[in-house]
């Protein structure tokens, strides 16, 4: 006997052939009609009635799931509760030798409970309150819960955002630890720096209404940086036209060191070339002078550079050292500490002889600093204390909280940091690094090692050491425990960015291969980390690929690109095609299996896909042969169709892009002119300062496109300085066709907008 039959048999006064059939009599109809349709859509909550041959009415609730149970449960009494009948929250035990309580057993388990109306006079309102029950349910709209993630998932992601240019998901990132509440007020704001500052909106840091605050307290070394290059960009980089450094400096002494002093106290790990041309205005107006800083930073710079003739403008103003007065080298340092020169502190109490003080003051200086070598000097100093300064150590407070964070830096586990003496040894390389994460025992500060070793530990060194690099490359692969595996996918964004910040090193083959397999086969890839991926896909064919290794990478590139749901991924889609359509083939066919299967996600998504974007792959596929693989989903895909009301918006402007990439400015010009044949499209690709036409182009084009990451810092200036500031400079995310086609989208939107 079916579930159905055991309900409505003819001894259950209803029949299911007649149900199914519409001849039920009227007023039976109307009593029971959305019980009934509920019946027949199967819902996750069926609400069924029984009569019972005393004319008892019951009533089953059954559900899907013991969730749903659990909500309709209350839900149920809420609506009827005591007062219309006799359910209380709980149900009465049904028994499984009858008929249709042992169906109810039998198909839901304990997912299922029974209402019992004993009152006839509150049949019809207990009946009218379950149909409202139902109807609501019915009209509720579904509800689309946001998935919280790992706060270690949603910062890898805002890392591997950063470090492939997109600074909208970024944005988008932030916002999602910000609605979960992951984090607090003080670490957000440090991510909102860190993006604006990837931005290019310098001037926004520093009108932030917490910047006070910000400058106040501690900061990671990447805010700091963030700040530096805010600063100089919007109050000191004004000078370099015409190298007027005096200028400079006496802005920086007046101005600039009063109120951001504090961003200056340490050099150690700042890179860039607004922080070098910081430092130097810093250690001009030091006092001494710091000549040594002068000359660190200069050997940074060929003699070709064009920075270096402005940063020689500043060492130049560098006065000489006066005759030195024979100062204690504790009082020294000391002093060094309190005018914020942290780097010379550190120095200079790194040569003094052992004792609390000098503990003290390394301890202090290695937080300011914040790197590896400097808390290993501060933890090798606090091991060679004696016990009564260990003591004295641990009634200091402040003193007791810099150690114990410096300790968390260390790879020792509790084990060995219970011991009375121990050596708290902080990783010097990767390889030390890797083999940390094999331990079985957790490793907290696994993951800002690996941030701090990345921006500290030198590419070229490590390098030269071939047998550290397969070392590296063999350990990447190994198995461990699930804290070293989730602290490595952790730590990915960094060892990107450690291994391809100066471009492709062949010596580090190995390593761009195995970090290829550890990205690819994450299972919940998202797609900040495609594009982490396509970079180290650019780096791998740079170098060279056989067939076996083409077809395998380019398979695993592809299965990532699928497995983001979200039709967002079209753009990294295309920026895909096209490194592959510009890299050596060893495997033709793959190229094209490739492509044909990009084509297949752009028709699952087309109505939610750019018609640029489109007409891009269209162009690309046909590059390929095979554009057969490309059908046309919707009218709007039709070439001899108008261009989309947005593109329509370009009519009869100028447009021009500039990149080193030939190919991509010639299919980012196509694309335009075929969405808007009215748009002027200008093209430039000067390698060595700036053409005439470049020039004009500059000066008068409506929009100008700059792929910044394709482009050579010398034009990049050249364009901005002749552009009118009434005139809109854009800049691409990425090198290809795509991301300029995203420039020039954005900006379209951006013109309408504005219009309406």
């Amino acid at each position: 006997m079916t579930f159905v039959e055991a309900f409505f048999g003819p001894g259950n006064r209803l029949s299911w052939d007649a149900i199914q059939a519409g001849s039920l009599p009227r007023d039976v109809r109307d009593r029971l009609g959305p019980f009934l349709d509920d019946l027949r859509r199967n819902p996750d909550v069926l609400v069924l009635p029984r009569v019972r041959d005393n004319g008892q009415v019951q009533w089953y609730v059954l559900c899907s799931s013991p969730h749903a149970e659990r909500t309709v449960r209350d839900e149920v009494r809420a609506f009827l509760g005591p007062t219309y009948s006799d359910f209380d929250g709980r149900s009465p035990h049904l028994d499984p030798n009858d008929s249709v309580e042992s169906a109810v057993l039998a198909h839901y388990g304990t997912n299922a409970f029974r209402l019992d109306i004993s009152e006839r006079a509150f049949l019809d309102v207990a009946r009218e309150r379950l149909r409202l029950l139902i109807r609501l349910r019915q009209e509720r709209p579904t509800r689309h819960a946001r998935r919280l993630r790992a706060v270690g998932r949603v910062l890898r992601d805002f890392e591997y955002a950063l470090l492939t240019g997109n600074v909208s998901a970024a944005s988008d990132l932030i916002d999602e630890l910000r609605s979960a509440g992951h984090l607090g007020a003080t670490n957000l704001l440090f991510l909102d720096v860190r993006r604006l500052a990837a931005s290019g909106y310098q001037d926004a840091i520093l009108a932030l209404p917490e910047i006070n605050s910000l400058l106040a307290m501690a900061r990671p070394r990447r805010v700091t940086e963030a700040l530096i290059g805010a600063v100089y960009s919007s109050r000191l980089k004004e000078f370099e036209a015409g190298q007027r450094a005096s200028e400079a400096v006496e802005r920086f002494r007046s101005e600039i060191l009063p109120r951001f002093g504090d961003l200056y106290r340490s050099r150690a790990t700042i890179a860039g070339y607004e922080a070098d041309a910081s430092f130097l205005m810093a250690a001009v107006v030091s006092t001494p002078a710091r000549s040594d800083v002068a000359e660190a930073i200069l050997a940074n710079y060929s003699a070709d550079s064009p920075q270096r003739a402005y940063l020689a403008a500043l060492t130049r103003l560098i006065s000489a050292p006066s005759r030195l007065v024979e100062v204690n080298p504790l009082d020294e340092a000391r002093a060094a500490f309190g005018e914020a020169d942290i780097d010379r502190a550190f120095e200079l109490a790194t040569a003094l002889s052992p004792s609390f003080e000098r503990t003290a003051l390394l301890l202090r200086c290695a937080r300011d600093i914040g790197t590896l070598s400097a808390a290993s000097a501060a933890l090798e100093a606090v091991e060679g204390m004696s016990t009564q300064d260990r003591a004295r150590l641990g009634r200091n407070a402040i003193l007791s909280r810099i150690k114990d964070s410096l300790m968390e830096l260390s790879a020792a586990t509790a084990t060995e940091a219970a011991a009375p003496a121990v050596a708290f040894e902080l990783p010097t390389t990767w390889t030390m690094w890797f083999k940390r994460l094999a331990a079985s025992e957790p490793w907290r500060g696994a993951v800002s090692v690996a941030e701090i070793g990345a921006r500290e530990w030198n590419l070229a060194s490590f390098a030269r050491d071939s047998a550290a690099v397969q070392e590296v490359a063999d350990l990447l692969l190994q198995d461990r425990s699930p804290w070293g595996q989730e602290a490595l996918r952790d730590a990915l964004p960094y060892l990107l960015d450690f291994f391809l910040a100066d471009g492709v090193e062949p010596r580090v083959k190995a390593v761009y291969e195995n970090l290829f397999l550890v990205i690819a086969v994450d299972d919940q890839i998202s797609l900040p980390q495609v594009a982490a991926l396509l970079k180290v896909v650019v780096a791998r064919l740079q170098l060279g690929v056989g067939v076996a290794e083409y077809r395998e990478m380019i398979g695993q590139l592809s299965n990532a690109i699928n497995a983001v749901e979200t039709p967002s991924v079209a753009t990294i889609a295309l920026e895909a095609i096209e490194v592959v359509v510009n890299a050596a083939c060893p495997d033709p066919t793959q190229r094209q299996e490739f492509v044909a299967g990009i084509t297949v996600l752009f028709q699952r998504w087309y109505q939610r896909i750019d018609d640029a974007q489109f007409v891009l792959l269209r162009q690309l596929a046909d590059e390929l042969g095979v554009a057969h693989a490309l059908t046309q989903p919707t009218a709007q895909f039709d070439t001899a169709a108008p261009p989309l009301s947005e593109w329509n918006a370009l009519d009869r402007k100028s447009v021009a892009m500039y990149s080193l990439q030939e190919s991509a400015l010639r299919r980012a010009a196509l694309v335009v002119s075929e969405l808007c044949p009215g748009a002027r499209i200008d093209t430039f690709h000067d390698s060595a300062g700036g053409s005439p036409a470049l020039r004009t182009a500059a000066s008068t084009a409506d929009v100008f496109v700059i792929a910044t990451a394709a482009a050579k810092h010398a034009a990049t200036k050249f364009i901005e300085s002749h552009r009118p500031k009434a005139l809109t400079t854009c800049y691409a995310r990425g090198q290809g066709s795509s991301s300029l086609l995203e420039a020039v989208r954005d900006y379209v939107r951006s013109s309408l907008r504005e219009t309406q």
